[in-house]
């Protein structure tokens, strides 16, 4: 029966071998066949994460979660990260805030945001993910809301909480 820090070892590989290294076939291995993103199971859920994964290493090509803080409670791994990363390729239509604006072509701007993910952890595999992401902070240091200048990197810099 894996323990509750396997479980938080698990996920902390998801992160560092899918998301920060961009290794798709990790998910093979990391992920359940019936793995929930946002409550939403799909046929060919590997599939559809390989695609999410794809599109934010695509736009993202330097993409980096930096875990914070871990809190493990049973099943549930919480992770507070940083989320960095420079506008570099087009931002594909259908995934993160995409999905409401439409495809983003590249800004060459950076941005840092905090998050907060929880996964479900099953069977040795990441089986659920739902997250608060602070995307308008994300598009704002992008340059990327209509008629909001972009928040330059010094300014959003001085604003981050220490």
């Amino acid at each position: 029966m894996a323990t509750e820090k396997d479980g938080a070892a698990i996920v902390r590989r998801f992160w560092d071998e899918v998301w920060n290294r961009g290794e798709l076939s990790a998910i093979e291995n990391l992920v359940a066949d019936d793995f929930t993103n946002f409550g939403i199971r799909r046929p060919g859920a590997e599939a559809a994460l390989r695609h999410i994964v794809t599109v934010w290493r695509t736009a993202f090509p330097d993409l980096l979660f930096a875990i914070e803080e871990e809190i493990v409670l049973g099943d549930r791994i919480v992770h507070r990260v940083t989320a960095r990363g420079t506008h570099l390729g087009e931002f594909g239509d259908g995934v993160g805030p995409a999905r409401m604006m439409g495809s983003m072509p590249p800004t060459g701007r950076r941005f840092e945001v905090d998050q907060i993910h929880i996964h479900r952890v099953e069977g040795g595999r990441v089986a659920g993910h739902s997250a608060t992401r602070n995307d308008l902070l994300m598009l704002s240091q992008l340059g990327l809301l209509p008629g909001v200048p972009p928040m330059d990197e010094a300014a959003w810099r001085q604003q981050a909480p220490a």
